[in-house]
């Protein structure tokens, strides 16, 4: 097993920070198996615990390594900067900043995988090869469970597993890897101590002779720096040996050496976390140095020494400012100049001091100060400044921030204060932005531009750094793309004039350009530049919301440029996805194609070099637009039924409204779709491409939450700039609720996407265009993120296993049947159930026909009556056209089985179409107490002709008349040869109860082109039926006299029903008479309609009729009814109908004086005495009845002012008017008045009674038949 470099992951500590420089490079490397995101977490417990106090340090006892003790300065810490990567670009600035330097090499493994630690063994050695330079090298065992003791070597460290150990258990692990370290930092700076020349990072090897010398254990082999004039520096020549000067070295190079060689000392005391050694160190080796005029290592170690007192003022221990650095103080300052200068205020001024000696070291060929080291010394005084200015000055918090890089806290700071600090921090960036970027390679250029653009975007300068991203893309460009031309120069097999290799790259180094620039950190900078202008690079994220559209394509546009020049297939693919997803609509159809081309060739080539997981998610989100259920042509889709709300009609019994607005709606319900276990549903799905290019999807399948399901999976291609439908198979492998929430996808190019249902786009509202000042005017052009406007999902229900069932045959042919109107007809359904398991054993029928919405359509009328509203609703919900004769209850079809049943088809008049709905399913008796079942329907349609039979024409009544002579016989009954006691024998009514009946005149039509036998009963008793008989020809009107039995006991205030069963209310309407032009302007009253209405209702509970036809075959033997309700009566008619709730009879007592001719009809003597004998009757189904009968006789045929003359003929012993009270139902009252007649002629007596049970405004009653007296 060897070691492996992984990407490089961000430290959390701010690299250009003030005190960078104290800081420990600490490389960290993958050993053995090991997942990306365990060593992220392992570096991550790491950077948790970068600060060590070296307090908590135990120092070494070997008395030659003591030198850097954390005994020494118990207060100090070390802080280390854990990088992933090897930084090989600034190995020659590692002498005069040691902190550029690799100290430690610590291999992280995971105890999980490893089987065996002997095989680890060798990764010390591989380590220590790889990196001979570091310190110490060790291997981090995370998750082990063994003590140390059980490890097979002191190289190995073992880290307890997560849950049983805390922070400090790894905090523990780095104090022991402190105190290996600063163990072996003594041999280091002895190493330093004993070499006689100390070379500068730009010195060339023609400042020094070589000699042989043995290498220092742990010294490092460094590389010339890029756009160096020399070769190597001083210290290592190329053969890795050691440089020493001859002795002919003069007295100034032995000070310079020697103030070089305790300025690293210095440096090493700084790292170790010694801060007053190290300024102490710092402090002689200035005093050295500047002696000598060594600029460049005089102003490296006054830039430490300012780095050891922020460091100190931090930890708050008190320290004295060397003089050296103090400003010189001429004898004639006052006494305020003399004062010590505050540090804040110092540290500019010693910064001011050491970019003066970068100036000076210009002048010394090989002594110059490197540009990268001018530039960060800059951005680390800007970086200083920015925190005091964001903290209000030097404060505790800023102080934090310039040594840990910690955040800091928003607080409020006057605006004068605040902008004075930010135009002193401008200063600075404005010195950073002169340094000139020829002779530093890429990255470092990109460094120093975005540490400029970043101090800028913390004070606020957004424009600013704006101009400085945009100076960072214009100088990156060209890098690049000459890095390009070299490279390729350098592959091609054409010769090249003689110029060799070494040549030739010594020539590249000249142009600044090197292949290992060609690296990811390029890319990292490119994602930099996205992330600054508003372009997210992380796929998962939203578009930002500032910036401008076209700047940000242009960018992106940039980077798939770079990419291409350099090659890095990835970058392409990445670039390009993110430039479709966020600008497409910038795109022309010519741009889409070509970039369309370039990806593909782009991940093609990528994979064939054996890159993965690079794919970034598909950039269109708005790619589902819809997705619908398809109900399938071969089964029905269940439903859910209301057991309880089908029995009360949808209606909830428990609310005291028939109808609830804020109810439940039944859309909802139909809305909701549900699926059976085990069978496959076809679903819709609605697919957009809104780009020129064709849309290969390699893999598409449907995704959902809670209930399982397995759906297909399937390829396609979705033509460009088109909304494309396709159909996708699920299938549901458990119960529940189904929710498909989007659509899983493998485009081309990308990884596999999961995007929900977007039926709408978000709309983007732009901005109004309003001058604002400061962070307003940024804050006011945001533009809303677009999100989509609403996200839908598919909820189904996935219900148990039901039947299947099929119309195997129908005994109709060709599902067709003609009858005639009131005739019923049976026919047969043969059904079978194709399901292999599940058999049907509650199965349901329900109807409806062609006369129902029209029907519905006369019922919605507004000017329909109450007693019209009846009758349509009787012919819809009582008059079924088809009834299932079958009894449904034991009825169970098995699996694979077959059943027959048989329906009854009534002939109504319209009919022309039956629906037959079959619902069907499958219970347990667990289920028989739900209030609910899923259900499947199964939909018969029959066609059928209705022919007119027997039609109700017309109706009349006429009411027995007892004026008529009689005859007496020998025997003393009452007889007559008139016609009408003729009719009364025939029917069996007696005479003397004739005025109990009445005579319909009923004429019915035979419309059917054959002749038809009519039979009409007529109930006149509880067991008497009488029958009339008569064959009607075709086309012939027939009138039956119907004797009717008179009605009563009917109680005519009640309502009109309604047999609708969601009606909540009636309306109170009004109806025309029927009649003649002057009768049609009279208006029937509620009262009125509702007696015809009782009246008809109880007239049709007395008759019924049947037709049939004349053939002998009884077998094809036709018969119906006769529709009876289409007889239509009038308020006179249910007069002549109706028995009163009183009536009054007159009649006279039986004497020798008197003889009787008829029933109402006598004939006395004058002068004699007579008994008029009034009955009156109560038929009232209210209670007893009370009122006035009131006499009033006549003279006959005499007109009205002469017929009341009647003083002088006729004499009372009494009164003619009289209480009468109490009279209940069913009782007969007698009252007896005496009279006699003076006058001989003809007299009629007329009796009323007037109710006055509820008071004098009741109504009156008149005798039916006047009283006829002749007087001889």
């Amino acid at each position: 097993m060897s070691p492996r470099s992984p990407s490089a992951v961000s430290a959390p500590l701010d690299t250009l920070s003030y005190t960078a420089p104290s800081r420990i490079r600490t490389f960290l490397c993958p050993v053995g198996l090991i997942s990306r995101p365990r060593f992220l977490d392992f570096v991550s417990r790491l950077q948790d615990t970068a600060i060590i106090r070296l307090g908590d340090v135990t120092p070494d006892p070997r008395p030659e390594r003591v030198m850097f003790s954390p005994q020494g300065f118990p207060d100090g810490f070390v802080v280390y900067n854990f990088v992933t990567a090897v930084d090989s670009h600034h190995a020659f600035l590692e002498d005069l900043e040691l902190y550029r330097r690799t100290f430690a090499v610590f291999g992280l493994a995971d105890y999980s995988n490893i089987s065996n630690l002997t095989d680890l063994q060798v990764v010390i050695g591989a380590l220590q090869a790889q990196h001979p330079q570091a310190l110490i090298h060790k291997v981090i065992l995370f998750d082990c469970p063994l003590d140390q003791n059980q490890l097979p070597s002191v190289d190995f460290i073992c880290v307890p597993p997560k849950r049983a150990s805390r922070i400090a258990s790894v905090r523990t692990t780095l104090c022991d890897l402190t105190s290996a370290l600063l163990a072996e930092l003594p041999l280091l700076a002895k190493a330093f101590q004993t070499t006689d020349t100390i070379a500068s990072p730009l010195a060339r090897d023609d400042d020094y002779d070589s000699v042989t010398l043995t290498t220092v254990p742990g010294a490092l082999s460094r590389s010339s720096p890029a756009g160096s004039t020399g070769s190597l520096p001083s210290t290592i020549n190329k053969d890795n040996r050691i440089a020493q000067p001859l002795s002919h070295h003069t007295e100034r190079q032995r000070m310079r050496r020697k103030g070089r060689s305790m300025k690293i000392i210095g440096n090493m005391y700084l790292l170790a976390g010694r801060t007053f050694d190290a300024l102490k160190e710092y402090t002689e080796a200035l005093n050295v140095l500047k002696g000598v005029n060594d600029h460049l290592w005089h102003a490296s170690c006054l830039e430490g020494i300012g780095i050891c007192m922020a460091i100190l003022a931090y930890i708050g221990v008190p320290f004295v400012i060397p003089s050296a650095v103090l400003p010189p103080v001429s004898p004639s300052s006052d006494k305020r100049e003399l004062e010590t200068p505050q540090l804040l205020d110092l540290l500019p001024q010693m910064t001011s001091t050491i970019l003066s000696l970068y100036n000076r070291s210009q002048n010394f060929p090989g002594e110059s100060v490197p540009q990268i080291t001018y530039a960060e010394t800059i951005l680390r005084m800007t970086n200083l400044l920015t925190c005091t200015a964001l903290a209000g000055g030097w404060t505790a918090a800023a102080r934090a921030a310039a040594v840990l890089s910690r955040p800091v806290p928003e607080i409020s700071i006057p605006y004068s204060q605040f902008h004075h600090a930010k135009m002193n921090v401008m200063n600075w960036i404005a010195a950073a932005q002169m340094v000139r970027l020829d002779g530093v390679n890429s990255v470092d250029a990109a460094r120093i531009l975005t540490g400029i653009a970043a101090a800028c975007g913390k004070l606020g300068y957004l424009r600013k750094r704006g101009f400085v991203l945009r100076q960072l893309v214009a100088e990156l460009i060209p890098r690049i793309l000459q890095a390009r031309r070299v490279a390729q120069n350098r592959w091609s097999h054409v010769p090249r004039s003689g110029v060799d290799d070494d040549e030739y790259w010594d020539d590249s180094r000249d142009a600044n350009v090197q292949q290992q620039e060609l690296d990811s950190s390029v890319l990292a900078v490119l994602s930099d530049i996205c992330d600054v202008y508003g372009i997210p690079v992380d796929p998962s994220s939203e578009f930002s919301s500032f910036g401008w559209q076209d700047v940000k394509t242009s960018i992106l546009k940039t980077c798939i440029g770079l990419c291409q020049v350099i090659p890095d297939y990835v970058g392409i693919a990445q670039y390009t996805s993110m430039l479709f997803r966020f600008s497409a609509n910038d795109l022309s159809v010519d741009e889409q194609l070509a970039m369309s081309r370039n990806f593909r060739n782009a991940y093609t080539s990528a994979r064939s070099l054996g890159a993965q997981g690079f794919e970034h998610e598909y950039w269109d989100r708005y790619l589902v637009r819809d997705i619908a259920v398809v109900e399938s042509s071969l089964w029905a889709m269940p439903s859910l039924v209301q057991l309880e709300a089908a029995r009360s009609n949808g209606t909830d019994a428990s609310s005291p409204f028939i109808y609830n607005p804020f109810g439940k709606k039944g859309d909802e319900e139909e809305n909701k779709h549900i699926l059976v276990l085990g069978e496959p549903v076809e679903f819709k799905v609605i697919l957009q491409n809104p780009f020129a290019f064709e849309l290969d999807i390699s893999t598409m399948s449907l995704i959902g939450t809670d209930a399982d399901f397995s759906s297909d999976v399937i390829s396609l291609i979705v033509p460009p700039r088109k909304l494309y439908p396709i159909s996708i198979y699920l299938t549901p492998t458990s119960v529940g609720v189904l929710n498909v929430i989007g659509c899983k996808f493998q485009v081309f190019g990308c990884k596999e996407t999961i995007l929900p249902i977007t039926p709408t786009m978000a709309p983007i509202t732009p901005p109004a265009r309003i001058k604002n000042f400061g962070l307003e005017a940024r804050i006011s052009s945001m533009v809303e993120i677009p999100s989509p406007s609403s996200v839908k999902q598919v909820s189904v229900e996935v219900v148990p296993a039901l039947p299947v069932l099929r119309v195997k045959r129908i005994s109709l042919l060709q599902g067709s049947l003609m009858l005639l109107e009131g005739e019923r007809r049976r026919f047969v359904i043969a059904l079978g159930n194709v399901s292999e398991t599940v058999s049907a054993n509650a199965i349901s029928f329900s109807f409806s026909d062609s006369t129902t919405k029209s029907l519905g359509a006369a019922l919605e009328e507004q000017f329909r009556s109450e007693s019209e509203r009846y009758e349509i609703e009787m012919f819809l919900h009582k008059r079924a056209a088809l009834r299932c004769v079958t009894d449904l209850n034991e009825l169970e079809i098995p699996a694979n089985g077959e059943a027959e049943i048989e329906v009854e088809v009534l002939g109504k008049r319209g009919l022309t179409a039956g629906h037959i709905e079959i619902s069907y399913s499958h219970i347990i008796d667990s289920d028989l107490l739900l209030e609910e079942r899923y259900v499947r329907t199964l939909t018969v349609d029959i066609n059928l002709t209705v022919n007119a039979s027997i039609e109700v024409a017309g109706c009349d009544f006429v009411p027995f008349s007892y004026d008529m002579p009689m005859i007496c016989t020998s025997d003393g009954q009452v007889t007559t040869t008139d016609f009408l006691l003729k009719f009364l024998a025939g029917v069996g009514i007696p005479f003397e109860e004739m005025d109990s009946y009445c005579i319909m005149l009923l004429d019915l039509r035979n419309s059917w082109p054959s002749q038809l036998t009519v039979e009409l009963d007529s109930r006149l008793g509880a067991n008497d039926i009488h029958t009339i008989r008569e064959v009607i020809q075709p086309g012939h009107l027939s009138r039956l006299l119907v004797p009717i039995r008179r009605i009563s006991d009917v109680d005519t205030s009640l309502p009109i029903p309604s047999l609708s069963p969601r009606k909540q209310f009636t309306r109170q309407s009004t109806r025309s008479l029927p009649g003649s032009a002057s009768t049609k302007s009279l208006v029937w009253s509620a009262e009125v309609e509702r007696k015809v209405f009782w009246y008809r209702e109880e007239l049709l509970k007395l008759l019924d009729g049947r037709w049939s036809d004349n053939i002998a075959d009884t077998d094809s033997l036709r018969k119906g009814a006769v529709e009876l309700r289409g007889l239509r009566i009038s308020p006179q008619m249910v007069d002549i109908v109706r028995v009163d709730n009183v009536v009054v009879d007159l009649s006279l007592t039986s004497s020798e004086h008197t003889r009787r001719s008829g029933k109402y009809h006598w004939v006395i003597e004058a002068d004699s005495f007579c008994t008029l004998a009034a009955s009156v009757t109560s038929h009232s189904v209210a209670g007893s009845v009370s009122g006035i009968l009131r006499l009033q006789p006549t003279l006959r045929n005499l007109p009205v002012s002469t017929a009341l003359d009647i003083n002088r003929r006729i004499l009372f012993n009494g009164i003619l008017q009289m209480p009468v009270v109490g009279i209940k139902s069913g009782d007969v009252r007698r009252i007896e008045t005496d009279f006699v007649l003076l006058a001989r002629g003809e007299y009629e007596f007329v009796a009323s009674f007037e109710d006055t049970t509820t008071g004098f405004d009741g109504r009156t009653y008149l005798c039916r038949e006047k009283l006829v007296i002749s007087c001889n």
